[in-house]
């Protein structure tokens, strides 16, 4: 297979701190979207466009160094549900990564900002690049430390998104290999003809489904040699919402030259240093997190309760256990995306 590099390799490579941005339905319910539809938040990719980019742009302007594509729940099935014709259902899909490229152009071009640059110079890292040699990348950051050309992820969700039943929180699909090959070979070779900088293959329950991924990722004709993260949905400090132990996900994975990081998300923020030292001892690669508040989810009534943890003083333990990519998932926000930054960047 040939060399992945790209804008997320030479960041990953850098050593930088990198700051993710959060939950990209919390912040269209804040403008009042109703996102209880199978599609969630890419349904507002056909009712209200400009407001996919205008979240893209608020998460950028919290200093996210990486923002996601609003394409989780997207699928071409999905969207000929809705009345789109297959051809139409196509677009929208591509249409989620189009759009976070496009805002992230503008906040490039709107910048205006001196940039610097940045070298990792620790002797003692254990950094690599996707051939497994020691290696060190430049990269370019503003004046306050955030990265000055920002890094675009299509944003991949499991097969239990696009069942909307709740079981990417279980794992509990009940399909052969061939079925989750199939679902996320389609969705990956569409996102990829709109080149992001890196697939977030996130809320991953399983191993059997990081296994069918990183088939797919694999295949060159599919991904186009985009590299990618894998990051899964936890029960508990050690095992996946599926069962298996995040330390053979991470074992696993670290065999597979597409994936260039691995993590967790959409998980309990008091299990997330606990789950970055398991995934640290399976694997040299890149560690990116990204929880959610704390509080949890009825799956059966779609709602949240309880209370939010401590979200934002977790997060410098995160990056002390050797996450490098911390972000937020369901229910963060700007402000815990923005006070991230406010340590993650220093120069």
């Amino acid at each position: 297979m040939a060399t992945i590099t790209s804008k997320f390799t030479d960041a990953v490579l850098s050593k930088k701190q990198l700051v993710l941005d959060g939950a990209f339905a919390t912040e269209l319910e804040s403008y009042g979207c109703n996102l209880n539809d199978p599609l969630w938040s890419a349904k507002v990719l056909f009712e209200q466009p400009d407001l996919v980019k205008k979240v893209h742009n608020s998460y950028l302007a919290a200093g996210a160094d990486i923002i996601e594509s609003s394409g989780y729940q997207a699928t071409v099935v999905g969207f000929q549900d809705k009345g789109f014709s297959h051809c139409e259902a196509i677009e929208l899909v591509k249409l989620s990564v189009r759009t976070a490229i496009a805002a992230r152009d503008e906040f490039v071009a709107a910048s205006g900002h001196k940039t610097n640059s940045v070298e990792s110079n620790n002797s003692d890292s254990n950094c690599t690049d996707p051939n497994g040699t020691d290696s060190y990348s430049a990269i370019d950051v503003l004046d306050n430390g955030q990265l000055a050309t920002p890094i675009v992820a299509a944003s991949v969700g499991p097969y239990g998104a696009f069942l909307a039943d709740g079981s990417e929180y279980r794992g509990d699909y009940n399909v052969g290999d061939n079925v989750l090959v199939d679902f996320h070979k389609g969705r990956i070779a569409l996102f990829a003809e709109e080149q992001p900088d890196v697939f977030a293959c996130e809320t991953v329950p399983s191993l059997q489904e990081a296994r069918a991924l990183a088939e797919v990722l694999s295949d060159e004709l599919v991904s186009r040699n985009i590299p990618a993260w894998i990051s899964f949905s936890c029960a508990d400090e050690e095992h996946t919402c599926g069962g298996d132990l995040i330390e053979d996900c991470a074992e696993f994975l670290d065999t597979v030259d597409a994936v260039q990081a691995i993590g967790v998300n959409c998980t309990q923020p008091k299990y997330v240093e606990s789950l970055i030292r398991h995934i640290k001892a399976k694997t040299n690669k890149a560690i990116v997190v990204y929880p959610n508040t704390g509080e949890l989810y009825d799956d059966v009534n779609k709602t949240w309760f309880g209370e939010a943890d401590a979200f934002d003083q977790y997060a410098k333990t995160w990056a002390e256990a050797g996450a490098q990519i911390i972000g937020g998932c369901c229910r963060t926000g700007l402000k815990n995306i923005g006070r991230i930054a406010e340590w993650a960047h220093i120069p």
